[in-house]
């Protein structure tokens, strides 16, 4: 397994902050909320991707394209989880939704 899973035991509207650079990559104080630090290879959710960088993108199995047009049957934790990119990082959080998560990825 090439990333290490970390939950975050926070509410849905509360900040996120890169651990290297502690920029906030999720800030509700501003009107474009994703705010990715120099750290970060992808911004998800359950139910697609928010932000991905073009060389996490190269590692995965299938494109985001294809993950956004067949979402309501992609788990995409899983296609996350089947990237070949070598060591990083994913912050989970509760989304607010019953069973949804987002994850960030970052590098380490």
């Amino acid at each position: 397994m090439a990333y290490q899973i970390i939950p975050l035991s926070i509410q849905a509207t509360d900040n996120i902050a890169c651990p290297h650079c502690h920029q906030d990559i999720i800030n509700w104080q501003e009107e474009q909320y994703i705010q990715p630090c120099e750290h970060t290879l992808f911004i998800a959710m359950d139910i697609g991707f928010e932000y991905i960088t073009d060389e996490f993108e190269q590692t995965m199995q299938k494109t985001v394209d294809e993950l956004h047009a067949n979402d309501d049957v992609v788990n995409m934790f899983e296609e996350i989880s089947l990237s070949t990119y070598p060591n990083y990082l994913i912050l989970k959080s509760d989304l607010g939704a019953a069973g949804y998560s987002r994850y960030i990825g970052l590098t380490v």
